[in-house]
């Protein structure tokens, strides 16, 4: 599917932005994924639509495919916990210990909401705390218990580890915690997210079942040793019931385009004011500065890359920033662009300068910094559309 929207009336190129699809086209034919939905707007307005490949066997990709959106995930917990902030429900240098009984011992006491939300608050990567094995990944009171336990991996605050799974799931049992209906996060998402913004295909937790369910697939490039776990972990412990505040958002590129909208209107869109403006644009910047992910270094050092900065707002994602560097955004982003990537598969970018939004969801996992690289790439071939 490859949907004309005239975006020459927008300001973009439709030459680049073909050139965008065929650069997609050519992963897919090269093996490096199976099939992927694009949406490129500027202005609020999609101007470019697409769909390519394969999204299972004998299945097309159609628009109202639900994507798991891994860490993408993180971008709808962080609204969350910042609107439980503009509600005064607890502040962003509040400790983690005054909201999880049990949490301030081993090194912990002094982490705070802030340092959660920007990966800085002393808890290691990984998705579910050991000693837990994975089937325990969609169970958010037994992982924040383990959480407990745990010693600190760094003085909070000295350090960025990005926690796929740990900080931002430790950050849905906050909201818990703090919920005075006293719901589930599933269900809190649901109803102060979802429903308000009319994103009625998007949940926390889908039916394995679901027909519309994208499943987690690899090609036969991508095929390595953790595969088969991996496999085991997002298309059968990742059921309907599963509670995974860090990365088991569901959602069709509908969806995602009317919550990205929120984020390009500071706060605000389909007249909901889901932020305030302040606090949207404080949590915009980088609050991990000149700090490196260190949660990257084995890749790093495997495949001798320079370091990955990190970048990290309190929206879920990475700042652009300044500097030729590795960044989900694309070189040619400009400072203040923002961007969420849910490893492996997805993201979406957001250039205020040039008022363009681009969402990429794929289905084929590739893992590491190769996808932060392919979402670099893809972002700078639709900004390069962008014609004033």
């Amino acid at each position: 599917m490859n949907l004309d929207l005239s975006p020459p009336s927008v300001g973009l190129n439709k030459d680049a932005l073909a050139r965008l699809g065929a650069s997609i086209q050519a992963d897919i034919d090269s093996g490096r994924h199976f099939g992927a939905s694009i949406l490129v707007a500027r202005h609020g307005q999609v101007a470019y639509q697409a769909t390519f490949g394969m999204v299972a066997p004998g299945r097309a990709p159609s628009g109202d495919d639900r994507y798991l959106l891994m860490s993408m995930s993180k971008a709808y917990t962080a609204t969350l916990v910042l609107k439980a902030i503009d509600e005064g429900r607890f502040g962003l240098d509040t400790r983690i210990a005054d909201l999880v009984p049990g949490f301030g011992a081993l090194g912990k006491q002094r982490a705070t909401v802030r340092q959660l939300l920007a990966h800085t608050a002393g808890l290691p990567f990984g998705l579910v705390p050991p000693p837990l094995g994975l089937d325990k990944v969609g169970n958010l009171a037994v992982k924040t218990a383990a959480m407990c336990a745990l010693p600190a991996a760094y003085s909070p605050g000295t350090k960025c580890i990005y926690t796929s799974g740990l900080g931002y799931d430790l950050l849905g049992q906050i909201l818990v915690n703090t919920d005075s209906k006293k719901r589930g996060f599933n269900r809190i998402a649901q109803e102060d997210l979802f429903t308000p913004l009319g994103m009625a295909d998007s949940s926390f937790a889908c039916s394995i079942d679901d027909p519309r369910r994208v499943p987690v697939s690899f090609t036969e490039a991508n095929v390595g040793p953790t595969t088969p776990m991996l496999l085991r972990l997002f298309n059968e412990f990742l059921d309907a019931d599963a509670e995974m505040p860090s990365g088991n958002a569901f959602s069709t590129i509908k969806d995602v385009f009317r919550f990205t909208e929120v984020f390009r209107g500071r706060g605000t869109a389909h007249g909901q004011r889901v932020l305030s403006p302040v606090l949207f644009d404080y949590a915009r910047q980088d609050h991990a500065p000149g700090l490196i992910n260190d949660a990257t270094a084995f890749e790093v050092e495997e495949r001798g890359l320079n370091d990955f900065a990190a970048h990290f707002t309190l929206l879920g994602g990475y700042m652009r920033g300044s500097g030729h560097i590795l960044n989900a955004t694309g070189h040619t982003a400009s400072p203040q662009s923002i961007a969420a990537v849910g490893g492996a598969s997805t993201a979406w970018m957001i250039d205020p300068e040039r008022d363009l939004t681009v969402i990429f969801l794929s289905a084929g996992f590739i893992e590491g910094l190769r996808h932060i690289e392919r979402v670099q790439r893809i972002n700078d071939l639709a900004l390069a559309a962008v014609e004033a």
